[in-house]
């Protein structure tokens, strides 16, 4: 007990130390899943992460709640762009030391955001008392009332040693009360068989998800596959192969071989403020348009240049300069041997802003042209 006491200490001083440096625990991820190529699967998560006794013993000289707090930071890191709501709930005494059977849901049900995630994975700085792994189940049932109707992950990050009931038993109660809208991921920590056997146990109960291992996630890419596989679904349908799913596309049956943009639209910023002439810096651009259009694959296509314009100065003035942009680039593109049946015009102003017209970077954006099919 006394050793336990000791490495327990040890855990909270080295995450008094990670959570006050700049970067969280762990390998830095800077991959995250390509949300253009997937449609949204998971709108909601709870983490459920063990912080309880057990969780203070080593694993390959390092305590397993380092290595639990690893793993969910790196999952935080590749998780940039992820829409959903989610939470996290600890066992065990993480941070709270009064009651023996504890658990404490510390971030949300709310908005994700990578740093609140993070924050609240600094609150867990120690590892004791029993593993309430049965009533943190339960909790999270009512946890989960928040977001009731909503396709949900649960994810629960341990060692798979519970002290206090049947945690399968408990899983299946909330599949019963969530159906289809609940799938359970298990992260094992450590490489305790009996503890591996109970959460494929408990994935099992969900129906669906996942038992997986720190071990497994161990370098970026795992990781990045393993939030892929816990949010996303991949698409089935994308027509035009421009590696935005149909369901996403907000501009479909682009020419193949243009590169779009997360909406899966064609776009270019071409000018500088109140200008029409094409920047010099934008050519090599619009010559990569030309290549594209007079590549096999698209001879046929026809395309409508949109012209577009910031929010500065009237709709009428805003017009009329969209209409210049768009047949200045017509021009261009005529000038590298397009046909001009090939390459219609259409001035919209300041209309469908592509970014926020309040600041000076937003109105940049706004300064473009998109190529649509005709």
């Amino acid at each position: 007990m006394e050793k336990m006491k000791a490495l327990a200490l040890i855990v909270a001083l080295v995450f008094c130390a990670a959570c006050a440096a700049p970067k969280a625990a762990g390998p830095a991820c800077t991959t995250q899943p390509d949300t253009r190529k997937y449609k949204p699967k998971a709108e909601s998560f709870l983490i459920l992460f063990d912080s309880s006794e057990t969780m203070a013993g080593l694993q390959a000289d390092k305590p397993k709640l380092a290595i639990a707090k690893d793993v969910a930071a790196r999952m935080n890191q590749c998780m940039q762009g992820v829409k959903v709501n989610g939470g996290l709930r600890t066992f065990g005494h993480g941070y709270y030391l009064f009651s023996i059977f504890q658990t404490d849901l510390i971030y949300g049900i709310e908005p994700y955001s990578q740093d609140g995630l993070k924050k609240s994975l600094c609150k867990i700085d120690v590892a004791t008392g029993n593993s309430p792994m049965v009533k943190a189940l339960n909790e999270a049932a009512w946890d989960l009332k928040a977001v009731q109707g909503q396709k949900t992950a649960l994810i629960i990050i341990s060692d798979g040693k519970p002290t206090d009931g049947d945690a399968v038993a408990a899983a299946e109660n909330m599949k019963k009360a969530m159906g289809d809208n609940l799938c359970i991921y298990t992260i094992q920590i450590g490489d305790d068989f009996d503890g591996g056997q109970l959460l494929k146990k408990i994935v099992k109960a969900g129906g669906c998800g996942l038992a997986t291992s720190a071990a497994k996630l161990a370098d970026c890419a795992a990781m990045t596959d393993f939030v892929e596989r816990v949010f996303f679904t991949k698409c089935v349908n994308d027509a035009d192969k421009d590696g935005v799913c149909d369901e996403s596309d907000a501009c479909p049956n682009t020419p193949i071989g243009a590169k779009v943009d997360d909406h899966g639209c064609w776009t270019m910023v071409l000018f500088d403020y109140n200008q029409s002439a094409i920047k010099k810096s934008a050519q090599k651009d619009l010559d990569e348009v030309a290549r594209v259009l007079s590549s096999v694959d698209n001879t046929d296509a026809k395309i409508v240049i949109k012209g577009y314009a910031d929010s500065t100065g009237s709709a009428r003035y805003n017009e009329a300069l969209s209409n210049k942009r768009a047949q200045a680039v017509r021009e261009y593109l005529m000038n590298r041997g397009i046909k001009s049946n090939r390459l219609a015009t259409k001035a919209l102003g300041s209309s469908n802003p592509l970014a926020d017209n309040t600041t000076a970077g937003g109105r940049a954006q706004n300064r473009r042209v998109e190529f649509a099919a005709e």
